[in-house]
């Protein structure tokens, strides 16, 4: 039994459904096996090209100074760590939701928050950042920081005590620093990058093995 491991409301199976409601398959019912066969012809597409047989591990190539906490093949989001200097850097990412223009996808972009700890003291430093593609060929990746805030411990992380202005409403030069700040702490367009990259890979393989359980259960009835 295949497990179902991915969200039907999120790309590339948000885009498949889609494709589907509107197919004369559908309409007809899938007593007439439309149905199935369009998830097979979505599967076979899918398998003949890059999609992972298996869950793809996160590679640390452009980030060897971070280890995975947790990356689980049927979670969306993947948890990094670093640990130096007496400093803890942890990295949670997942893919931000699709978004459309005009009925077509717009690329990718994935939503990362970055906390900074000395661990056994407090407080703990909150960045909220989203990583997108750099140009149209997709193969780089920067992020940009959209909030700053701390919190007095690292289990009031669901609190926002931070009262100082926006970031929005910092002025460059604080922004600079802030970005020079996680740099220095291995958080860099690479990093955000490898982050994307995974998730991206990570989605498809999830999306495959969905794919396979719809073909399972609609082959039941037929």
């Amino acid at each position: 039994m295949v497990s179902l491991c991915v969200q039907p409301h999120r790309s590339p199976a948000a885009m498949f459904l889609r494709r589907l409601r509107t197919s004369a398959a559908l309409r007809r019912g899938a007593n007439d096996g439309g149905v199935l066969a369009a998830i097979r012809t979505e599967l076979s597409h899918e398998l003949t090209s890059s999609a992972p047989s298996d869950p793809p591990p996160f590679h640390f190539q452009d980030a060897p100074d971070f280890v995975t906490v947790s990356d689980a093949p049927c979670a969306q989001d993947v948890l990094l760590r670093r640990r130096a200097d007496s400093e803890e850097v942890l990295v949670s990412a997942l893919l931000a939701p699709l978004q459309f223009a005009d009925q077509a996808p717009l690329p990718r972009a994935a939503l990362m928050k970055v906390f900074v700890s000395k661990p056994g003291a407090a407080p703990v430093l909150h960045f909220d950042c989203r990583t997108s593609w750099v140009g149209e060929d997709g193969g780089d990746a920067d992020y940009a920081i959209n909030a700053v805030r701390y919190h007095p411990n690292p289990g009031d992380a669901g609190e926002d005590k931070y009262e100082g202005p926006e970031f929005r409403d910092l002025d460059p030069g604080q922004k600079a620093a802030l970005q020079e700040y996680l740099v220095a702490r291995g958080v860099n367009s690479k990093l955000a990058s490898s982050v994307l990259h995974h998730l991206l890979q990570k989605e498809r393989f999830q999306y495959v093995n969905w794919l396979k359980t719809l073909e399972e259960t609609f082959a039941k009835n037929h």
